[in-house]
C-alpha cells in the first residue's frame, strides 16, 4: 500500500537564490520578482534531495491570498509565464521541478520540451554534500524498483512539500490552496488528490484516471508494464473530495476523452461543483493548456465559495434533453459516427496518434431544452458556452 503520511506535516528546508530570479518578459509577461528556491524532498538512494522551484505573488496585496500548486508536463519545468497569469489574478503560485533538473548557468532559457542550461544534477549553488536530485521523469516503466526510488513516487511527494511550503507562508491563506496539471502534470494531479486531500480545488489538464482504458498514445507508455497499475488514480477517486475541473481537448494527441470523462463521472458525485470542459481545437501545449480561461474561472468560482454552473444531458432514442443553471451564449453537439479510435499519422509535420475521424457539430437551440439528433450518432457530448465565453460540458459516452 502507498502512503505519502510522512510528508504532510513537513515543513521542508527551503533555500533561496535572489541572484538567480528571473527578469524582463517571458510570453509577453512581465516575471521580474518570481522568486528561485529549492526545498527538501524525498530520500533516494541513501541520499537527501533538492527540488527546484518558482515561487510568485501578486502584487500590491496587504491580506492573506490564495495560492496554487502548478505542475509541469513533459519536458516542461518551472514555468513563469504560467506562473504570473495566476499572480495577475490575485494568486500566489509555486512551480516545482518534477524531474530532477536544476539550472547550470544563471538564467535559464525554457522552451517547450526543451531547457537551454538546466541538467539532471545537482550543481553550485545548489550542490550540497549528502544531497542529489531524484529520478526523471520515466514514464512509469520503473515500477519494478522499491517505491522510494521511482519517478512517481518523488513527484507526488514534491508536490505535496510544494503544498506545505504555501501552507507555511505567512502571505497566504492556507485553506484556499489549489492544484493543477499539465499533461504529465495532469496525470500526477489526479493522482495526487487521492493522497493529499487539503487542497481547496484540483485542475487536471488532459491527463486524467483510467489511463489504462485510453486510447492516445499515453496508453503505450503507461500500460505497457504489468506493474505500472500501482500508480493508476482511479483506485482513489472515491477519496477526492474537493472540486475537480477536468479540462482537456476534443482531439487530443496523448489523452483521449474517454478518460477524462470517466474520471469524471468517478469523482462528480462527490462534490457538487466538480465539473467538466472538453474543448474544441485546444491544441497541447503548456502554453496551450495554461491559457484557456476555464481554470482561472473554476478557481475564481470555488475560492469566492460561489457555486461551478450545473450542465445535464440526457439521451432518450433520438432526442437529447438539455439543461444548464445559467445563462447560456451556445449549446452544441459534438460526434461521430463510428467507436472512438486512435491511429498513429502525421498532421503538421507531427507524428503522433489522433483521433481517425473528424467530429461532427451540431448548434442546437438554447432557448429550447430539446433537440432531435442525427440517425447515425456514436459517440457523443454537449458543449454549454456560457454568456461569459466558459465552456463546460457533458460526458463523452457511446451508445
Amino acid at each position: 500500500m502507498i502512503s505519502f503520511d510522512k510528508f504532510f506535516n513537513l515543513n521542508p528546508r527551503t533555500q533561496y537564490f535572489p541572484e538567480l530570479e528571473t527578469k524582463g518578459e517571458r510570453r509577453g509577461l512581465d516575471i521580474s520578482g518570481i522568486k528561485v528556491l529549492c526545498y527538501d524532498g524525498a530520500d533516494y538512494k541513501g541520499q537527501h534531495t533538492k527540488i527546484y522551484a518558482h515561487l510568485g505573488y501578486p502584487e500590491n496585496t496587504d491580506k492573506k491570498v490564495p495560492a496554487v500548486v502548478l505542475i509541469h508536463g513533459g519536458g516542461g519545468h518551472p514555468e513563469d509565464a504560467w506562473i504570473k497569469e495566476w499572480t495577475n489574478r490575485g494568486y500566489a503560485a509555486i512551480a516545482m521541478d518534477t524531474t530532477g533538473y536544476f539550472p547550470t548557468k544563471p538564467i535559464p532559457h525554457l522552451y517547450e520540451g526543451y531547457a537551454e542550461g538546466l541538467e539532471n544534477k545537482l550543481v553550485p549553488p545548489f550542490s550540497e554534500e549528502g544531497y542529489t536530485v531524484g529520478p526523471n521523469n520515466s514514464a512509469l516503466h520503473d515500477s519494478d524498483l522499491p517505491l522510494e526510488e521511482q519517478w512517481m513516487y518523488h513527484a507526488i511527494s514534491a508536490v505535496i512539500l510544494a503544498h506545505n511550503i504555501l501552507r507555511n507562508d505567512e502571505k497566504i491563506d492556507k485553506d484556499n490552496i489549489g492544484v493543477t496539471g499539465i499533461s504529465w502534470g495532469g496525470i500526477i494531479t489526479s493522482l495526487v488528490i487521492g493522497y493529499d486531500t487539503r487542497f481547496k480545488f484540483a485542475i487536471p489538464i488532459y491527463g486524467s484516471g483510467y489511463l489504462k482504458d485510453n486510447l492516445s498514445g499515453i496508453c503505450n507508455f503507461v500500460c505497457s508494464k504489468k506493474e505500472a497499475d500501482i500508480w493508476f488514480a482511479e483506485k482513489n477517486f472515491n477519496k477526492v473530495n474537493m472540486p475537480v475541473m477536468w479540462l482537456c481537448w476534443n482531439n487530443d494527441c496523448c489523452f483521449s476523452i474517454n478518460s477524462n470523462s470517466k474520471s469524471y463521472l468517478d469523482t462528480k458525485d462527490l462534490n457538487k461543483n466538480t465539473c467538466l470542459s472538453i474543448l474544441h481545437l485546444m491544441g497541447h501545449s503548456h502554453i496551450e493548456g495554461f491559457t484557456p480561461e476555464e481554470s482561472y474561472f473554476f478557481a475564481d468560482r470555488i475560492i469566492k465559495d460561489l457555486d461551478i454552473p450545473e450542465v445535464k444531458a440526457e439521451y432518450k432514442e433520438n432526442k437529447v434533453y438539455y439543461f444548464a443553471s445559467e445563462s447560456l451564449k451556445k449549446v452544441k453537439l459534438y460526434y461521430i459516427k463510428n467507436k472512438l479510435n486512435y491511429e498513429l499519422m502525421e498532421r503538421n509535420g507531427d507524428k503522433n496518434t489522433y483521433m481517425t475521424e473528424d467530429w461532427n457539430i451540431l448548434e442546437l437551440d438554447v432557448a429550447k431544452n430539446e433537440a432531435i439528433i442525427p440517425n447515425d450518432v456514436y459517440g457523443r457530448y454537449l458543449e454549454f458556452t456560457f454568456d461569459n465565453g466558459i465552456v463546460l460540458t457533458s460526458p463523452y459516452d457511446e451508445i
